[in-house]
């Protein structure tokens, strides 16, 4: 069986116990390596990971339609029910070592829970007409980009400032996105109200 980057990246979180834990992206970098170095080793020095290889590996896969991991580059990578399934129908894959998905601790529940809030934050970003725009280099406005952060014009100032924070820390890791957080949020913050109202929120 011939494997993708991407497959790679998933057997490499399974050897490593993503099935029941988070697994750190720079271990899953090393996993990966020592199992494709030519994938995700430097060009000239093959021996060395070469990290942004293996974060736009993990980060691909966990975007996909039927991802079969979930997580975030700074808070680390799991399986999905779908990667546990996939790894377990090519058991070869591990070298015929079942699958344990054990039971999982609060602390473990509490840490995917953030994986995935931090997940559907990314994705958030990514499929807004904001963020489009700014892909394809192209101005965007300040309600669109007040979108992204789910305010308006009637969003009270102290509000505004506690949801661009939130949405910025969960992003947090994704270079591209915060990227485009560094422009969206002061966009976003310009977004006029109705003077009666503003001053009504900051009281």
């Amino acid at each position: 069986m011939k494997l993708t980057k991407k497959d790679v990246s998933v057997v490499a979180l399974a050897k490593l116990g993503g099935a029941s834990t988070v697994i750190d992206t720079e271990d899953a970098a090393i996993a990966a390596h020592a199992i494709d170095r030519r994938a995700f080793g430097w060009k000239k020095y093959p021996e060395r990971v070469d990290l942004d290889a293996v974060r736009t590996t993990l980060r691909h896969e966990g975007e996909g339609r039927e991802p079969r991991i979930e997580g975030s580059i700074q808070k680390g990578w799991h399986l999905t029910p779908r990667g546990v399934d996939w790894i377990e129908a090519n058991p070869s894959l591990l070298d015929n070592t079942p699958v344990t998905v054990a039971a999982t601790s609060a602390a473990t529940q509490r840490r995917r829970a953030e994986t995935r809030e931090a997940g559907a934050a990314v994705n958030r970003v990514r499929v807004s007409e904001a963020f489009r725009l700014w892909t394809n280099g192209r101005a965007f406005t300040s309600r669109q980009a007040a979108g992204v952060f789910r305010i308006d014009e009637y969003t009270p100032a102290k509000d505004r400032t506690r949801k661009t924070a939130q949405l910025q820390e969960l992003i947090r890791g994704d270079e591209y996105v915060e990227a485009f957080m560094k422009e969206a949020i002061p966009s976003a913050l310009e977004l006029r109200a109705p003077v009666g109202r503003l001053e009504e929120g900051n009281r």
